[in-house]
């Protein structure tokens, strides 16, 4: 007794597939496509962002390396007059002021 094949007796039949099956079809194309382009520039504006990010970043570890250098300078006192005089601007009581009149 051979063995016999039970699928050898079916046989497919193509059919036309119907214009609405077509237009959904090329509608899930379209949406699709929106939505991975609309992924791509969001990620493009994320790289730009986090190329931003980086680059303030590193202005601000130099703003705190030189704040962290001024800081160990604060010990002499003639560091403590300088900042005085830059930020607050004060002025050593011995010092003569002359002013043009006006």
């Amino acid at each position: 007794m051979a063995s016999r094949n039970p699928f050898r007796r079916i046989r497919l039949k193509y059919r036309r597939s119907s214009t609405l099956v077509k237009c959904m079809v090329l509608a899930m194309v379209v949406v699709c496509t929106a939505a991975l382009l609309t992924l791509r520039f969001a990620l493009l504006d994320t790289k730009q962002q986090l190329s931003d990010k980086r680059n303030e970043a590193a202005v601000l570890e130099q703003e705190n390396k030189a704040l962290e250098r001024s800081i160990a300078q604060l010990g002499s006192v003639q560091s403590v007059i300088e900042l005085a005089g830059e930020l607050l601007d004060l002025v050593d009581p011995n010092t003569v002021i002359l002013t043009p009149e006006q």
